[in-house]
């Protein structure tokens, strides 16, 4: 199989998931024109971050990883400061998407939220604890099937938008940023792609540009349907609440709608949960210097998943506010890291630009 393929659609794959479902809920003010031009900016600035973080990567002795990256960049301290910036992050995106799976699951199978917490959190540990190849391979058929899915809802819902709900009430994008950068947040599993694509830097930047050029063109899509499809105060009731978008959106009603946007949904937050998962098991089996072995996996897999699951189950409605939060880690892994790297590398304007950004989302989450 084609790996540069199968990279490009684990780096689509972790993108096109709860940022996806959470972007109308955080832009419904926006409108349509302003959120568009904010979400190709940040598709651009997260495309040029990912290159530089490959290109650091590729300059490191030995296997890739966001450990070695932080040393090179920070010093003594590297490792400490990366790797609370990386248990940040991954920890409130895993949460968020425990979080969101778990709504779901429970919506849909009846089941209780922690039972569906649990039985996601399992499904995606056993995938995520054999190979990055077997989450390869099942992130390719559950892209797929989110793509046919994807296709059936907005043929759906496309006959039904309206243009007046599509404008914006000039509301200042500030709130929004943290979860339209986080949109993009693949940046994370980019030394896993490093090693998998044994440091070919063609590949690995052919991978990454179509494995986010591809969710930007699905992001435009989305919104146009669904800020289309709803006006504000119906975005606003949802509370940042999955299962009410998904309520909203099909009127409360059944049939072969409502069905497509709950598959959909479900599959988006899944191969999300396995790109983000794998990320963090590889980092924290590089941190610990856990063993490739059963043990070794199994006792990472622990580490991976326990906290996210403990955070799920006590903070059971944390979806947005979990998004929002892991963009301050973000920045500092997808922005500050690299920078820091290019300024050690005379690139002193690149540097400039991913520190301003972090800056920018940093402000933005606060003041929110």
């Amino acid at each position: 199989m084609n790996k540069t393929l199968g990279s490009a659609l684990i780096v689509a794959g972790t993108t096109i998931g709860a940022g996806m479902l959470a972007l109308p809920l955080a832009t419904a003010k926006l409108g349509f024109g302003l959120s568009t031009a904010l979400l190709i900016v940040f598709a651009l600035l997260a495309v040029k971050a990912a290159w530089m973080m490959v290109d650091h990567c590729i300059a490191l002795d030995g296997p890739a990883s966001l450990d070695a990256l932080g040393r090179s960049a920070f010093g003594p301290l590297g490792r400490l400061v990366v790797a609370i910036s990386m248990g940040f992050l991954y920890y409130s995106l895993m949460a968020a998407y425990v979080s969101g799976s778990a709504s779901l699951l429970a919506a849909s199978t009846g089941i209780s939220q922690g039972a569906a917490a649990l039985l996601a959190s399992l499904a995606v540990a056993a995938l995520v604890t054999l190979s990055v190849r077997v989450v390869d391979i099942s992130n390719r058929l559950l892209f797929s099937l989110k793509m046919v899915a994807l296709t059936l809802v907005v043929a759906g819902l496309l006959p039904g938008i309206s243009l007046h709900n599509l404008q914006g009430d000039s509301a200042l994008p500030l709130a929004s940023l943290p979860i339209i950068y986080t949109a993009f947040g693949y940046h994370g599993s980019i030394p896993t792609l490093v090693n998998y694509l044994e440091k070919d830097r063609k590949a690995l930047r052919q991978a990454i540009a179509g494995g986010t050029l591809l969710p930007l063109a699905l992001y435009l899509i989305w919104q146009l349907v669904v800020l289309g499809s709803l006006d504000q105060q119906a975005l606003v009731q949802t509370d940042g609440a999955l299962e009410k978008l998904v309520s909203a959106l099909t009127g409360g009603q059944g049939g072969w709608l409502s069905q497509c946007i709950h598959l959909f949904a479900d599959l988006a937050l899944a191969t999300s949960f396995l790109g983000v998962a794998v990320g963090m098991f590889d980092f924290l089996a590089a941190l610990f210097n856990r063993r490739f072995t059963l043990a070794g996996r199994g006792q990472t897999a622990l580490l991976t998943f326990i906290p996210p699951l403990a955070i799920a189950l006590y903070f059971p409605g944390a979806f947005i506010s979990a998004l929002g939060f892991a963009a301050l880690a973000l920045a500092m892994v997808a922005l500050v890291l690299p920078a820091l790297l290019s300024h050690q590398q005379k690139r002193h304007l690149e540097g400039a630009l991913m520190l301003g950004v972090a800056l920018l989302v940093t402000v933005a989450q606060l003041a929110g």
